[in-house]
């Protein structure tokens, strides 16, 4: 009889524990076809979680995803709530964050206000047992399935640890891998929206260089990424006054390609107006002090030539002075002295005039092509800059193909070494 009896005890042992392991086969099965071929990182916590949550007969859970960066390790980047109940819903907090960022195991937590592990922790209220499982992706932590409060005032079990645990090392991968894919999308709409950016920003440039009378000019524009805060402008005023720009904003990506066009349009706008550098930089600077951040500023170099006189007055906010090149091998650097534009609201711009004769040569630069660095950490330099000016020759009253060597030239010095700054020049030559 006792021997009956044990066999019956056993078989029914057996069959309980067959049980389990059919309904834990058949949530992990559901669990696999429900997120499996979904690419949406919410709907899949959901769903994990509220398989969870019937698993293991609890009221609520959650997943927290944490940031990937030492520094700042326990941010929260998302977090997945589902409940069964109708009060607030609970949520990880910073305390087991950190214990599972430590120790990357499950958690089984059924007397939270008296487990030594936590006796500084001032849980809420209605929490009376917690389960947590790790998120672990290629050896790496990505987030935390937590559920809180097994139903009927209950305690969690080992098995229900198990099983959880099961469930978070069968659904990681999966939100790893969605989520990577949404931060491909976003990064494809970002490159599309630079993409578009760069477009529009090129179309503000000139295109082709004017044909001026007794003159050669030309510009370009090499950025650093897809957008840039350098630019250069050309453009006719009257019957025989053109202005020449050069201008470089302070910081890079969109922002300063955005200050850059409106910077571009101030002083074009104001050019119709004004026939002076000096007072077309003045407007622009108040525009830009009251509509922009203080960190935000311009640096810029104007002038306005006179075709008939061949004088070339100019202004200058805060930019690195322009080369004015002779026939006979002199130079001289074209120095007027203000702040960049956006610092201070009330700030004057002198004015300076230069003749030009036939032969000369002005060539104004940003300061991409003399800060370039090797990786030798030597700039070119404006010393480099200035020898391969005074040995430009012909090339000065052909100034696409003098453009083309200044660059060319900084960008080989600086090699493999990547390009932080903008490169732009632009060169303006009365013909000889």
């Amino acid at each position: 009889m006792q021997d009956a009896d044990y066999t019956y005890r056993t078989l029914k042992q057996e069959n309980e524990r067959l049980r389990r392991a059919v309904d834990e086969l058949s949530i992990l099965n559901d669990l696999a076809l429900d997120i499996g071929g979904s690419l949406d990182t919410e709907k899949i916590m959901r769903s994990i979680i509220s398989k969870s949550i019937r698993a293991v007969g609890a009221e609520q859970g959650d997943i927290t995803l944490v940031a990937d960066n030492e520094s700042d390790s326990a941010k929260t980047l998302v977090r997945s709530m589902v409940s069964s109940k109708d009060h607030s819903p609970l949520h990880l907090n910073q305390n087991l964050l950190g214990w599972m960022q430590i120790n990357k195991r499950p958690l089984l937590v059924n007397s939270p206000r008296t487990d030594e592990r936590f006796q500084n922790v001032k849980w809420h209220e209605s929490i009376r047992s917690v389960l947590c499982a790790p998120l672990m992706a290629k050896s790496k932590l990505i987030g935390i399935l937590t559920i809180y409060n097994k139903k009927n005032e209950e305690s969690f079990s080992d098995t229900d640890k198990r099983l959880l645990a099961i469930i978070a090392a069968q659904s990681a991968q999966v939100v790893e891998n969605v989520r990577l894919h949404e931060e491909e999308e976003k990064y494809k709409a970002v490159r599309e929206q630079m993409e578009l950016a760069s477009s529009i920003q090129k179309k503000l440039l000139p295109s082709d260089p004017p044909k001026i009378d007794d003159y050669s000019i030309g510009g370009k524009n090499v950025t650093a990424k897809s957008v840039g805060g350098d630019y250069y402008d050309y453009f006719k005023i009257d019957s025989h006054h053109w202005a020449v720009c050069l201008g470089d904003i302070s910081g890079k990506g969109i922002p300063a390609s955005l200050l850059m066009s409106n910077l571009q349009a101030i002083l074009r706008g104001q050019a119709l107006h004004s026939s002076s550098p000096g007072e077309i930089l003045s407007y622009a600077n108040i525009q830009l002090f009251r509509n922009t951040n203080p960190e935000k500023f311009a640096t810029v170099f104007l002038g306005i030539l006179n075709t008939e006189s061949h004088t070339l007055t100019f202004s200058n906010g805060g930019h690195e002075y322009p080369f004015y090149l002779r026939p006979d091998g002199t130079y001289e650097r074209l120095e007027s002295n203000g702040l960049p534009l956006g610092i201070v609201e009330e700030s004057e711009y002198g004015e300076k005039s230069v003749e030009m004769k036939p032969g000369d040569g002005l060539v104004i630069y940003s300061d991409g092509i003399t800060d370039s660095i090797n990786i030798e950490e030597e700039e070119f330099g404006e010393e480099r800059l200035k020898e391969l000016l005074l040995s430009a020759g012909s090339e000065l009253y052909d100034p696409m193909k003098l453009i083309d060597t200044i660059i060319t030239a900084s960008i080989e010095h600086s090699g493999e070494r990547p390009r932080f700054d903008d490169i732009t020049a632009l060169v303006l030559s009365r013909n000889p």
